[in-house]
């Protein structure tokens, strides 16, 4: 019992303990944390191939982001990122750490445990994105996954598929992504599955409506062991320099409402989301720096 207790205490966020690396499932900057995780249609961030590999192909500039997360029972992410795209071609890689600490010890029931420890989850990958048409682009990410708890540790390795539709006449974009296809070792005599999630988002950016610029953002979202869900975010930008976000997921039922705020400064931004957990977990922070170059 003692090798689950690690992945159910951040499963329960999520209420995914059939599968594991539920970190996968809480997304990755800031940004598009505080719109509800939303995101499979829109390029241009350093989180992009996290999200549709085929992003990394879409936009002219390149970008880089590094997030710091603090959610539920002092769990912490490390996200880092970048996509650079050039021509028809693009790439990006991304690296997820997430930690919890503090885990009790036992061998059987008792008052005083033996010690504490700290279990650990580690995801990576890199990306390509390819431009078919000036409309059509698609995507291939590979990922290895890591997991320790205690002294017993899992490997697995898997891929990331994506297709992203950009509309000529109208700011629109239309994508699909499977993300987590693969499998992992068992973790001692314990099975691991990977969160394998379907997903299909649109985008539409609005420019220069009610005094700024706005961006909505919806998926349909199905992950393994859980609700077909939505993942919903609104984003109002005045004059290119302040960001405020709102966005909801459903699907998963201890998350719900999220928002957040965002300062460009030339090249930088930076991006904090703010998200309550429902059925006292807790509250999630999340922190972010961008950089375009």
């Amino acid at each position: 019992m003692k090798r689950l207790i690690g992945i159910l205490v951040l499963a329960a966020a999520v209420e995914v303990s059939a599968s594991g690396f539920p970190s996968l499932m809480m997304g990755a900057d800031a940004r598009f944390a505080a719109l509800g995780n939303a995101g499979t249609a829109w390029p241009g961030d350093g989180s992009a191939g996290f999200r549709n590999p085929a992003l990394t192909a879409e936009g002219t500039r390149g970008s880089a982001v590094f997030s710091a997360h603090r959610w539920m029972r002092d769990v912490q992410s490390g996200f880092l990122g970048f996509t650079a795209p050039g021509g028809k071609t693009g790439f990006g890689g991304h690296i997820l750490v997430t930690d919890i600490p503090g885990i009790e010890h036992r061998t059987g029931p008792s008052e005083t445990p033996l010690g504490t420890f700290s279990a650990s989850e580690i995801t990576a990958g890199l990306d390509i994105g390819r431009k078919l048409t000036p409309a059509w682009s698609v995507g291939l990410g590979g990922r290895v996954y890591y997991q320790k708890i205690l002294v017993d540790e899992a490997f697995g390795a898997g891929a990331d598929l994506g297709v992203c539709y950009a509309f000529s006449r109208v700011p629109v974009r239309v994508a699909a992504a499977a993300q987590n296809i693969g499998t992992v070792s068992r973790l001692a005599d314990e099975r691991i599955r990977l969160p394998l999630t379907f997903r299909i988002g649109a985008a539409v950016q609005l420019a220069e409506t009610a005094g700024g610029d706005w961006l909505v953002l919806a998926d349909a979202v199905k992950e393994r062991d859980s609700d077909l869900g939505l993942a919903a975010g609104v984003e109002y930008g005045w004059k290119g320099v302040l960001f405020l976000r709102s966005g909801y997921r459903s699907g998963l039922s201890a998350l719900g409402p999220s928002g957040g705020v965002g300062v460009s400064a030339g090249r930088l931004r930076f991006d904090y989301a703010f998200l309550p957990l429902k059925k006292g977990l807790g509250d999630s922070h999340r922190l972010t720096v961008a950089w375009s170059f």
